[in-house]
Formats: C-alpha cells, sequence, structure tokens
C-alpha cells in the first residue's frame, strides 16, 4: 500500500489541472514565454542535460547533419514543457481564434483530397506539435478518424471529439464508424488489428479522411521494415496497404511549435500508390520524416527522448490463426 497516493507524487496532475489552466489566463504570448523557461529549468538537471547531449550527438551521426550541437540542445530544452502541453493551451478558444494560431502550408491539397469524396490518409507522426495538429483538423471540421493509441492529457476539445466522433451524440452529424472502434493497443489480439484496417477501409470509402501516425514502431503483418534516425526499424504500414487496397491519396501532415504560442502546420502533396509501392512509400516517408528532424531536431522530442530502444522495442507478435482472419474484399467490388 502506498502512503503517499500517487496523483500527489506525479507532476502531470499539478501540471495540466493547476499550471496550465493558469497559464491559459496569461495569453499565447506569455504563456509560451513561461512554457520555454519551465523547459529550460527542467534541462539543467545533469542527468536530463547528459541524455539530451547523447541523443543529439547520436541523431546527428545518425542523419549525418550538420547541427551546432549547444544550439540544438538549447532549442530542445526550450521545447520541453511546450511539447508536455500538448494542445492544451487551445482548450476553450472559439475556432476562429484556435485556428488564427496556425500558420499552415499546403491546406489546398488537404482542401482538393476531401473535394473529390474519395477519402484520404492523412499521415502524421509524433513529431512537434502532432496534437495541435489533430486540434486544427477537428475545429476545420475535416470528416475524421484516427487510427492510433488514444492519446492522454489532451484539450478539452479533442476529448469530447475522441468520445462523440461517429456516434448519434456527434456534433457534426455523422453518426457512422465510432471513433472508439478505430483506436488501436499495443495488446490486441491479431483479430482486433485486422478488425481496424477493414474499419478504416471501410471509413475511406465512403469518403472520410483517416489520420494515421507512420512512425510507431510496431511487430505485425501491418508493419514493414525500414530506417528512421539512422536505425533500422519496423513501423506500423497499415496505411500504404489502405491506400493501395482503396486508392486513396496519402497526405503526410507535419506540425512545428512557434513562438508566442503558434503552431507551424505543413500539408504535403498527395501521394497515390501502386501496387506493389507500399515498401518503397514507407522508405519515402521515413526519409522525408528523417529530413523534418534534420531541419528541426527541438522538434524530435519524442524520438529522440522517449525510451532509447522504443523503435526497437515492440510487442511480442501475437500467433497467426489466418481461420479468423477476416478476408478484405476487392474494393471496385465493394463499391461496385
Amino acid at each position: 500500500m502506498r502512503l503517499i497516493p500517487g496523483h500527489l507524487t506525479s507532476w502531470k496532475p499539478w501540471y495540466y489541472r493547476a499550471l496550465i489552466p493558469a497559464l491559459q489566463r496569461l495569453g499565447p504570448e506569455r504563456s509560451d514565454s513561461v512554457l520555454e523557461a519551465l523547459g529550460r529549468l527542467v534541462a539543467l538537471s545533469p542527468r536530463r542535460a547528459r541524455k539530451i547531449t547523447a541523443r543529439l550527438a547520436d541523431a546527428r551521426e545518425g542523419l549525418e547533419a550538420d547541427w551546432d550541437l549547444d544550439t540544438a540542445r538549447n532549442a530542445l530544452a526550450g521545447n520541453l514543457a511546450r511539447f508536455s502541453a500538448r494542445d492544451c493551451l487551445l482548450s476553450g478558444l472559439s475556432d476562429e481564434a484556435a485556428l488564427s494560431r496556425f500558420d499552415v502550408t499546403g491546406a489546398e491539397h488537404l482542401d482538393a483530397a476531401i473535394g473529390r469524396g474519395k477519402g484520404l490518409i492523412l499521415l502524421g507522426a509524433h513529431f512537434g506539435g502532432y496534437l495541435a495538429a489533430m486540434h486544427w483538423l477537428i475545429r476545420r471540421r475535416v470528416p475524421l478518424r484516427m487510427m492510433l493509441q488514444r492519446p492522454r492529457h489532451v484539450s478539452e476539445e479533442l476529448t469530447r471529439w475522441f468520445n462523440r466522433a461517429g456516434t448519434p451524440d456527434d456534433p457534426d452529424g455523422e453518426a457512422r464508424h465510432p471513433q472508439s472502434a478505430f483506436f488501436l493497443r499495443r495488446s490486441m489480439p491479431a483479430g482486433e488489428g485486422v478488425l481496424r484496417v477493414l474499419r478504416a477501409r471501410s471509413a475511406l470509402l465512403e469518403g472520410l479522411a483517416v489520420l494515421i501516425h507512420g512512425d510507431v514502431a510496431w511487430d505485425s503483418r501491418c508493419a514493414r521494415p525500414g530506417r528512421l534516425l539512422g536505425r533500422p526499424v519496423r513501423v506500423e504500414s497499415a496505411w500504404a496497404d489502405l491506400a493501395v487496397v482503396t486508392g486513396s491519396p496519402v497526405l503526410p501532415i507535419f506540425c512545428e511549435h512557434r513562438r508566442g504560442g503558434r503552431f507551424g502546420l505543413t500539408i504535403d502533396p498527395p501521394r497515390f500508390l501502386a501496387p506493389g509501392g507500399q515498401q518503397d512509400a514507407v522508405d519515402r516517408y521515413l526519409a522525408r520524416l528523417d529530413a523534418a528532424i534534420a531541419a528541426a531536431p527541438a522538434e524530435a522530442i519524442s524520438h529522440l527522448l522517449w525510451p532509447t530502444d522504443r523503435l526497437d522495442r515492440v510487442a511480442p507478435r501475437p500467433s497467426w490463426d489466418r481461420s479468423q482472419v477476416p478476408r478484405i474484399p476487392n474494393p471496385e467490388a465493394a463499391t461496385g
């Protein structure tokens, strides 16, 4: 039995329930300055400073980048608390006020893909303000489902969307494909993972967008090998198979933190995958992510500071009973 309850010893309740609400009252510029100062303060810990330096040095070597190590370390330290704030400082704002905090490049690619009415795949990563990017998508009313592990400690807006999207309580009237049926878990049996893929396929064929992260270490039939930060990885790649099966375009999406509580959101042009091109697509995406990290290492906190074996550590591969796996039908026959 614990003498002190865990919620009193963890930093997260104090951070998300006390500090973040207090910062919201300061406005975006002042709250961002506080977060930057807090991140630099946290990075003063000798143990943390050594870890940051070592990880940056390894990544610089793996990417063959020419960063100045001191500059990169200082920038990453300034982003530590910003990254931990997730999308919470956008909470409580009107749609107009929240969207005005984003400098967006490539929105026309998203609009054109939605305009086709045939579904699209948004390919994200745990890079920079990736949760703020989700916030932008739902505030912009993109018809969306997310096939990923449910993130915690997010804004009230994201929490409500996770709970209500696709249900009869969906404020956008999209009472189909409940979001709760798309969330992934590392402990899922193989059959459950296949059902998620089938649901994503159905959503795409009905014209919805599906957000999937392309940098998740995974060990399943929906994973492929690649290289990230100069290291071999095996990443979840169902997005590439879905793109081929449904004919949906793939749009990589990246979001960076900017000073003053702003975000820089980039949506890449769409890519259509030909059958047999899945591995090449995975390699190209990981190269694109490498380039983003090389250009802005301070945004790669998850890739650099999460456990060192995160990209190599995957759940044990479950037994594979093909008799229990539903067959994915021909998409042309399904749309008939």
